[in-house]
């Protein structure tokens, strides 16, 4: 059995989570990888107060105390609008 210094396992550590990328670490490749759906639809944060949704690295998204996640087409078809009047660039049609 191994021991470990507790300022080794603090060197192998901080060893360890340098090799992974920043975006792992902060859970930006599992949203980047939900963004998009079998038809390149991006995911979208609708506020269901308001009606208005949310494109994926924007301020509020999946921060607003109510909403739910889906397509930015279905989004448009339920009736909601982009916040800003940006839309996500989903191919709706």
């Amino acid at each position: 059995m191994m021991r470990y210094s507790r300022h080794g396992a603090i060197a192998l550590l901080g060893v360890l989570l340098s090799a992974f990328p920043a975006g792992f670490m902060s859970g930006q490749t599992v949203r980047a990888a939900q963004t998009k759906t079998d038809r390149n639809e991006i995911t979208v944060w609708v506020n269901t107060n308001s009606g208005v949704y949310h494109c994926p690295g924007t301020r509020w998204y999946g921060k607003t105390k109510q909403g739910e996640y889906m397509g930015e087409c279905a989004a448009l078809k339920a009736g909601n609008r982009p916040a800003y009047g940006k839309s996500c660039d989903s191919p709706c049609k």
